[in-house]
Order: C-alpha cells, then structure tokens, then sequence
C-alpha cells in the first residue's frame, strides 16, 4: 500500500477515534438550585454562584446585586412572551447556563404564562447569543439574550446541535 494513502487511513482512524469517544463521552450535570422566594412579582432562587432574581423592571432595578447574580426580565405578558437574561454573555459555563434555565422553567411551572419554550431550544439559542458576542457580532443584541416565542421554531429546527454540542 502507499504511504499515502496508508498516512489518509490512519488520519481518518484518529479523526474517527476522536469524534466516537467525544460523542460517547456523557457529562454528569447536577443542578445545584432551589427556590428562596416564591412571589410572581420579586421570584429570588440559588443557582452554584449566587442569586437569580426574575421580574419586572423596576423589582430588577432595585436590587444590589452581587457580580454573580443575575437578573431576569420577565417579560411574559408582552405580545411576544419573553424571558430576557441581562449579561448572559458573561456566563460561559454551561452547567450554569443550565441552571439559571432550570430556574426560569421552574419560575414558569409555577407562574404560568403564553411564553412557550423547550429547554432544548433555550440551551441552543443561549449558547449561540454568547457564540455571536464572542466574535464582536452584534453586540449590542447578542449581550443580553431574549429568550422569546418567537424563536422558538428557529432553534426547534436544529436542536440536533444540542447533542452535538452537549448543551
């Protein structure tokens, strides 16, 4: 055999090798949340870092908030129901992500409301908001995220990449 082609065979083994072992490869997630306060209108719970405030404006704008707190507008009673996640772009980890976005399901399990999203989808969207801001593209839309209905169908669409990905 040629050694080129034995060099191409041996590659596309190490390739292959490599892509099996990533996709077999399962990360433990536990979350780590629980509810402190249980009110539609000033919603506090822990998260691994800190706190997760969910409300209105003027509620989230009256918190002193530690860096590592984070603040959720909820905006589900608008014409496109909305959870937007102020400085989502700071938060890389994607235990966390998750967290937070358990905590907003749970937020909607108790309060339920027009806003409609899988988790999936909101994983997806959240890791592709802080994807965009980390190559400067639209920052000034990718460094908050918007986790509206309407994006729902968009993400529904690939929500294979989740478990390319691992989200």
């Amino acid at each position: 055999m040629d050694k080129k082609v034995k060099k191409k065979i041996a590659t596309l083994a190490v390739i292959s090798g490599c892509l099996v072992g990533a996709y077999k490869y399962e990360h433990k997630y536990t979350p780590k949340i629980s509810i402190e306060s249980n009110d539609e209108n000033k919603f506090v719970a822990r998260y691994s870092n800190g706190y997760v405030y969910i409300g209105s404006y003027e509620y989230l704008k009256s918190i002193n908030a530690s860096p590592n707190d984070i603040k959720i507008y909820d905006e589900r009673n608008s014409s496109d129901p909305n959870m937007r996640v102020f400085s989502s772009n700071e938060i890389k980890d994607k235990d966390i992500r998750n967290e937070i976005l358990e905590i907003i399901c749970l937020y909607e399990k108790y309060y339920p409301s027009n806003w409609d999203r899988t988790i999936e989808t909101l994983r997806l969207e959240w890791f592709v908001h802080n994807f965009c801001y980390d190559f400067n593209y639209k920052r000034d839309h990718t460094t908050n995220v918007d986790l509206d209905n309407d994006d729902q169908e968009i993400y529904e669409k690939y929500k294979i990449l989740n478990k390319i990905l691992k989200l």
